[in-house]
């Protein structure tokens, strides 16, 4: 009762007035959220459009921040298709104007469908708008603020501070004749330059229509600073390993940048990499995009192939049998099973090859990054399919000198061949002792090969979603550690040893 009373008091709450010639003060009589209530008791979505200010915020002491007027929209659909009120009243204690704002504070009385009525205060902030005013904030509860709601990326662990560019080449411009775009992060001396939002509106809301979602449900990543100068100048006489990433099916390329900054932070360069029709989206450039229809027939064509009883079971021996004669000959049987999900792996490691040509150009003539690429210390890791395509290039390409799979089964070509390059899997570990095993892989293997399970971690841990969970920061600083461990090592010929991290962090089995 308690949850389903919160729902209806967060979601019926968040609103706010506008109006024509608002005075310097106000009594409760002639607040300009009761705006707000007419809108809601008549379920008047125009009415609330006219109401907030395009880049309004709506905050509140139990959630991440609401941002922009869309989502503001999106928010109000899905709670009049999901919610019940029956009474909505707002009391306005004070107003008062301040640096051209209007300012009202007070509570919001509300009633729902059982009868139970509860109160929150609320400050709503209103900016000038075409002869009246509009909310350009409104803050539920006690003192809350923009900065109190609004979660940070975590600080980079290493020395340099970090750039971040935008790279698009479309298919006049490409070998392949396919798209490529990449976003880099790279040791860099900032001068000038802006730190780069943490998502860009436009990503913020395409990202949320492929999966389906409402724009409200992630609009507050376009709020979030990141800890990367977008721009800025690299280094001149100094180059740096690069580490090339592919993402999970569906991603995109700025799903893991609390990991790619730290990396960047200690010495790498990390490019990660976009996918025609399979990424969500392509970035062109700040505030451009290139959407994907999750409809295509590229794609949806995927989706259902990885479905049926057999495929299940299959997967299911990949999870829980130590036997690399049974794991070999489950792994071959769901290749078989798996001819588009194969193909997707060889068009991404294809995508990756192509990018590293594309390296080349950009160390000899691009003025940011000349010279600033070791292309003879290149790592490749990615999680899910973007991990399946980092273990066929670990194989099939000759300039990739160490790997890692985070969480993927191994479709493509490397099932038939042996590891040329140290090679690491990441397993998550939810359940029991079920994790993806790599145990034939691993025994067929010409060089050093790690599997390494991660207690705790579901196959969403490897992004930054963890963040915005209770104990994020913990989830994030073991991925870094462990991934930057693993490179050190093998591009850097670090001195600490992998098993070390096992007694840094009781999650990590490594064999």
């Amino acid at each position: 009762m308690k949850a389903k009373l919160f729902i209806v008091l967060f979601f019926s709450v968040l609103v706010s007035g506008f109006c024509q010639n608002t005075p310097n003060t106000t009594t409760s009589g002639d607040a300009l959220i009761s705006y707000l209530e007419t809108a809601e008791k008549e379920k008047n979505l125009e009415l609330i459009r006219q109401i907030f200010d395009e880049d309004a915020t709506i905050l509140h002491p139990d959630g991440l921040p609401i941002a922009g007027k869309d989502a503001i929209i999106s928010l109000y659909e899905y709670l009049w298709a999901h919610t019940q009120v029956e009474t909505v009243k707002y009391q306005t204690d004070s107003a008062y104007n301040e640096n051209n704002l209007h300012i009202e504070v007070g509570r919001s009385v509300f009633i729902g469908s059982n009868k139970i009525q509860d109160t929150i205060p609320f400050k709503a902030t209103f900016v000038p708008s075409e002869g009246g005013y509009k909310i350009s904030q409104l803050a539920l509860g006690n003192k809350v603020t923009m900065e109190s709601r609004l979660a940070k990326l975590i600080e980079p662990t290493g020395e340099y501070k970090i750039g971040q560019s935008i790279y698009f080449f479309d298919k006049q411009n490409t070998k392949s004749n396919r798209i490529l775009a990449f976003q880099v992060w790279y040791p860099a001396k900032p001068g000038k330059q802006e730190k780069a939002q943490y998502q860009y509106e436009e990503v913020a809301k395409a990202s949320a229509e492929f999966l389906g979602l409402p724009l409200f449900f992630n609009s507050y990543a376009s709020l979030i600073e990141s800890n990367s100068y977008l721009n800025a100048p690299g280094f001149t006489n100094q180059k740096f390993p690069v580490l090339l990433y592919n993402h999970g099916y569906s991603g995109f390329s700025s799903v893991y940048q609390t990991v790619f900054e730290d990396l960047a932070s200690h010495g790498y360069i990390v490019v990660s990499i976009g996918h025609e029709n399979e990424s969500a989206l392509l970035i062109v450039e700040d505030g451009i995009i290139i959407t994907t229809d999750p409809e295509n027939e590229f794609y949806k064509s995927r989706a259902g192939e990885l479905n049926g009883e057999e495929v299940n079971s299959l997967q299911d021996i990949l999870l829980n049998s130590d036997d690399p004669n049974e794991n070999k000959t489950a792994y071959e049987a769901l290749i078989k099973l798996s001819p588009l999900h194969n193909e997707s792996t060889r068009l991404w490691a294809q995508d990756t090859k192509q990018v590293i040509e594309k390296l080349k150009e950009l160390n000899t003539s691009y003025p940011r990054l000349k010279g600033l690429f070791d292309l003879e210390s290149i790592g490749v890791f990615g999680h899910s399919v973007g991990g399946a395509t980092a273990g066929q290039l670990a194989f099939d390409c000759d300039e990739i000198r160490a790997g890692i799979n985070l969480d993927g089964f191994q479709f493509g070509d490397l099932i038939h061949h042996r590891l040329k390059i140290p090679f690491m899997f990441v397993s998550s570990n939810r359940n029991g002792d079920s994790y993806l095993r790599a145990s034939s892989i691993i025994e067929h293997s010409d060089t050093i090969c790690i599997q390494s399970v991660i207690k705790g971690f579901s196959h969403g841990s490897f992004s930054d979603l963890e963040l915005f969970k209770p104990g994020g920061e913990k989830v994030i600083e073991l991925q870094r550690d462990l991934i930057r461990t693993f490179f050190d090592k093998y591009l850097k010929s670090g001195n600490l040893q992998l098993l070390e991290l096992e007694n840094r962090y009781p999650e990590i089995i490594l064999k």
